[in-house]
Protein backbone atom coordinates (compact mmCIF):
# COMPACT_ATOMS: atom_id res chain seq x y z
CA UNK A 1 0.00 0.00 0.00
CA UNK A 2 1.24 3.73 -1.18
CA UNK A 3 1.45 5.73 1.91
CA UNK A 4 0.22 9.42 1.94
CA UNK A 5 3.12 10.88 2.43
CA UNK A 6 4.61 9.08 -1.21
CA UNK A 7 1.24 9.79 -2.52
CA UNK A 8 1.91 13.72 -1.67
CA UNK A 9 5.17 13.74 -3.16
CA UNK A 10 4.52 11.88 -6.44
CA UNK A 11 1.62 14.31 -7.07
CA UNK A 12 3.65 17.19 -6.20
CA UNK A 13 6.51 15.91 -8.73
CA UNK A 14 3.94 15.49 -11.37
CA UNK A 15 2.70 19.01 -10.63
CA UNK A 16 6.10 20.16 -11.21
CA UNK A 17 6.87 18.77 -14.50
CA UNK A 18 3.50 19.92 -16.10
CA UNK A 19 4.71 23.59 -15.18
CA UNK A 20 7.74 22.90 -16.88
CA UNK A 21 6.67 21.23 -19.41
CA UNK A 22 4.02 23.77 -20.32
CA UNK A 23 6.85 26.72 -19.88
CA UNK A 24 9.00 25.42 -21.81
CA UNK A 25 6.55 24.61 -24.47
CA UNK A 26 5.62 28.62 -24.54
CA UNK A 27 8.97 29.81 -24.71
CA UNK A 28 9.81 27.30 -27.50
CA UNK A 29 6.67 28.42 -29.74
CA UNK A 30 6.96 29.43 -33.38
CA UNK A 31 4.78 32.26 -32.73
CA UNK A 32 5.40 33.55 -29.30
CA UNK A 33 2.63 36.36 -29.76
CA UNK A 34 0.02 34.15 -30.91
CA UNK A 35 -3.18 33.02 -29.51
CA UNK A 36 -2.24 29.58 -28.71
CA UNK A 37 0.69 30.65 -26.58
CA UNK A 38 -1.77 33.50 -24.84
CA UNK A 39 -4.10 30.29 -23.82
CA UNK A 40 -0.68 28.38 -22.90
CA UNK A 41 0.04 31.48 -20.84
CA UNK A 42 -3.21 31.40 -18.65
CA UNK A 43 -3.27 27.68 -17.97
CA UNK A 44 0.01 28.03 -17.04
CA UNK A 45 -1.50 30.38 -14.56
CA UNK A 46 -4.33 28.53 -13.51
CA UNK A 47 -1.66 24.97 -13.10
CA UNK A 48 0.82 27.68 -10.86
CA UNK A 49 -2.14 28.58 -8.62
CA UNK A 50 -3.45 25.12 -8.07
CA UNK A 51 0.56 24.11 -7.54
CA UNK A 52 0.59 26.51 -5.10
CA UNK A 53 -2.66 25.90 -2.96
CA UNK A 54 -1.21 22.29 -3.36
CA UNK A 55 1.62 22.79 -1.20
CA UNK A 56 -0.05 25.20 1.24
CA UNK A 57 -2.48 22.06 1.95
CA UNK A 58 0.73 19.54 2.21
CA UNK A 59 3.79 22.56 3.36
CA UNK A 60 4.48 19.93 6.24
CA UNK A 61 4.93 16.87 4.20
CA UNK A 62 6.53 18.97 1.31
CA UNK A 63 9.24 21.23 3.00
CA UNK A 64 10.13 17.90 5.80
CA UNK A 65 10.79 15.95 2.02
CA UNK A 66 12.94 18.93 1.17
CA UNK A 67 10.78 20.54 -1.59
CA UNK A 68 10.45 24.07 -1.47
CA UNK A 69 7.59 25.83 -3.56
CA UNK A 70 8.60 25.76 -7.36
CA UNK A 71 10.18 29.01 -8.53
CA UNK A 72 7.44 30.47 -10.46
CA UNK A 73 5.15 29.85 -7.71
CA UNK A 74 3.81 33.07 -5.77
CA UNK A 75 3.80 31.47 -2.61
CA UNK A 76 6.45 33.65 -0.08
CA UNK A 77 8.39 31.19 1.51
CA UNK A 78 8.25 30.52 5.36
CA UNK A 79 11.25 29.70 7.64
CA UNK A 80 9.25 27.02 8.88
CA UNK A 81 9.87 25.64 5.50
CA UNK A 82 13.33 26.95 4.91
CA UNK A 83 14.38 25.05 8.15
CA UNK A 84 12.48 22.00 8.10
CA UNK A 85 14.13 21.84 4.56
CA UNK A 86 17.93 22.74 5.72
CA UNK A 87 17.02 19.74 8.23
CA UNK A 88 16.61 17.37 5.59
CA UNK A 89 19.37 18.11 3.61
CA UNK A 90 21.42 18.12 7.00
CA UNK A 91 20.39 14.62 7.72
CA UNK A 92 20.26 13.20 3.84
CA UNK A 93 24.08 15.04 2.45
CA UNK A 94 23.68 12.67 -0.74
CA UNK A 95 20.54 13.85 -1.96
CA UNK A 96 20.55 16.55 -4.34
CA UNK A 97 18.23 20.14 -3.99
CA UNK A 98 15.86 19.75 -6.56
Amino acid sequence: MISFEHRVLSEYRIKIAKIETLAKSITNHKEPKGDEVKGASEFLDVIINETDKFYENNSEILSNNGKRPHARSRLVETKEWNSNVERFYEKNPKRSRK
